[in-house]
């Protein structure tokens, strides 16, 4: 008894050092950060704003016990420096080391138009990198002057949107998918009853990958001086990857290293004095007594529960939009979708909750990479809303999928036998197929859902509900098509819809803007930590690693009807 009471202390002792440990560790890394960071109060006159940009960029920054978020960019950080150095006499250039972003092209977007801003006042842009993706290029296009890497190169190959199929995998194992659909479009459940792509797919994609490419070409020929058609014919033929056929092609404008970068600043400026933009660009939050316009951040999967990586929990979310309508200070609200969509109810709750925001203040929609499916039923009820013209949007349309494990478990040697005081009794739950009636319920269950969407869609958009009907089904559209077919109110991106919410609400200069949801501290997560949250950061470790096993996920998180959209552009 003595044995085990000594042995609890030493664990509670060992315990309690390592949180101290830890929380030492946090505030010496603070403190030296604080000490080799410039805030922009330090910045010296002809300084260079330095983005070094290696990793994903997220539009809502997590805090992680952990880690140091090392390998997030955060979009907002990232457009305000670039606002600020725009105004900023103090900055003369700007420094873009892009070797190894990850971004989709509707943020790309809105910081590319910020760096031409920049641009237009007089002031230097130089960009390098390793190597270039598409994306990164897509940044660097803007330049005076861009740099590569002699053993890199330019992923400069067109775009693709690939769909892997799990239907062989799934009879390899003996699970029978049972699936329900409305919308011959709705492709989301292709993937585990087909091995290739439905024409009405392989055509919806190509209606809008097409567009979103020439939009992406367009930009770059106009930054370069190049036409569509020579880089088209450049990324067909692969003829402008290698560091010097770039050169030859004029996607860039000198073979070099990083060294090279900073040399050539030197010698604009006469001086080279780098600023971080992390510490530059900080986002600070705006005084109690300014009017405020609230930005939410929805990225993510939409289920139900509670929030995280790459979830927008209906239960979160819900509280979250309580807090804004609920605060006077809060005059607006934007809400910035970057999400697939997801479960209908989880969906409609949200639906509901941004209805009563609604109702007592102005509420815009601002749509990012994607905002398909179950995301366009939570813009739908917004005053406005905007899109960039490579988002993805539309995919009217629902499905469900059960899995029928019968074969599985006869395979294993499981035996399943069941008492019912009903012929469906145990309907809904993991066993053999539906029967016929239970199949036709399903088939209204979802009918009924389906038309629920189009109502709100209509109500929202100010349609009739024949007109929605013609653009759901499942189809997909880019923003510019869908703001001709009435589905988006304009083209722009984060700051325009800011500055709409502003209008609406009839705010005058000087407003502050807030960011939702609030991250939790490094404190907080210290006293909150739990084994699930470890599992969480590494599942979303693998997730990043292994993109595959988002669908793994995204199945495992889902519950009942569904309204998601099933893939994402390949820009690599």
């Amino acid at each position: 008894m003595r044995l085990k009471h000594f042995i609890k202390q030493v664990f509670t002792v060992a315990v309690g050092f390592l949180i101290s440990l830890l929380a030492l560790c946090g505030i010496v890394v603070f403190g030296l950060l604080k000490l080799t960071s410039k805030d922009s109060s330090q910045v010296e006159n002809n300084s260079v704003l330095a983005f070094s940009m290696h990793g994903r960029m997220i539009e809502w920054m997590p805090i992680s016990l952990f880690g140091s978020n090392g390998e997030m960019i955060d979009f907002k950080v990232v457009k305000n420096a670039i606002h600020q150095a725009t105004k900023d006499s103090r900055i003369a250039a700007i420094y873009l080391d892009l070797s190894y972003l990850n971004a989709g092209l509707a943020p790309l977007e809105e910081i590319r138009e910020a760096l031409l801003t920049f641009k237009k006042q007089g002031k230097t842009i130089i960009a390098y990198a390793d190597s270039y993706t598409q994306q990164s290029y897509y940044l660097a296009s803007v330049a005076d002057e861009i740099l590569l890497n002699p053993s890199g190169f330019l992923a400069f190959k067109g775009f693709a949107a690939t769909v892997h199929f799990y239907t062989r995998l799934c009879a390899y194992v003996s699970i029978k998918p049972v699936i329900f659909r409305i919308g011959a479009y709705k492709s989301a459940v292709e993937p585990y009853c087909l091995t290739k792509m439905s024409e009405e797919s392989r055509k919806d994609t190509q209606a809008y990958l097409q567009p979103t490419y020439d939009h992406f070409l367009t930009q770059i020929g106009h930054s370069r001086n190049i036409s569509v058609a020579m880089l088209k014919e450049h990324a067909d033929h692969l003829s402008a990857v290698l560091p010097n056929d770039a050169l030859s092609a004029g996607l860039i404008t000198k073979v070099g290293y990083e060294t090279d970068a900073k040399k050539l600043l030197k010698e604009k400026l006469q001086s080279l004095s780098l600023v971080n933009y992390k510490a530059y660009g900080a986002l600070k939050a705006p005084s109690d007594s300014v009017d405020k316009i609230a930005v939410l951040m929805a990225e993510g999967v939409i289920v139900d529960g509670s929030s995280g990586a790459g979830y927008i929990g209906a239960h979160d979310f819900v509280k979250t939009l309580k807090i804004i309508q609920e605060d006077s200070r809060i005059k607006a609200l934007v809400l910035r979708i970057n999400s697939p969509g997801g479960g209908v109810m989880a969906s409609d709750i949200i639906w509901k909750a941004i209805e009563e925001v609604k109702a007592v203040k102005s509420v815009v929609a601002s749509m990012s990479c994607v905002a398909a499916s179950g995301g366009y039923s939570i813009a739908a009820p917004c005053n406005y809303i905007f899109a960039q013209p490579t988002t993805i949007t539309g995919s009217i349309g629902i499905f469900g999928i059960f899995p029928d494990s019968t074969a599985l478990m006869h395979k294993i040697g499981i035996d399943r036998d069941v008492v019912k005081t009903a012929p469906s009794a145990d309907c809904f739950t993991p066993r053999l197929s539906f029967s016929e009636l239970e199949s036709k319920l399903m088939y209204k269950m979802l009918q009924s859902s389906y038309d629920d969407f189009l109502r709100k869609v209509a109500s929202g958009r100010g349609l009739s509900v024949a007109c929605v009907e013609k653009l759901a089904g499942g189809r997909v559209y880019t923003g510019s098509v869908a703001q001709s077919n009435g589905l988006v109110d304009e083209l722009g991106g984060l700051d325009a819809a800011i500055a709409k919410a502003a209008s609406l609400a009839k705010l005058p200069e000087g407003y502050g803007i807030c960011y939702f949801p609030r991250s939790k501290t490094k404190l907080e997560h210290l006293l909150n930590y739990t084994t699930h949250t470890i599992k969480m950061e590494v599942c979303d470790a693998l997730v990043a690693g292994y993109p595959i096993l988002n669908h793994y996920r995204i199945l495992s998180k889902s519950h009942g009807v569904q309204a998601i959209f099933p893939y994402t552009i390949d820009m690599d």
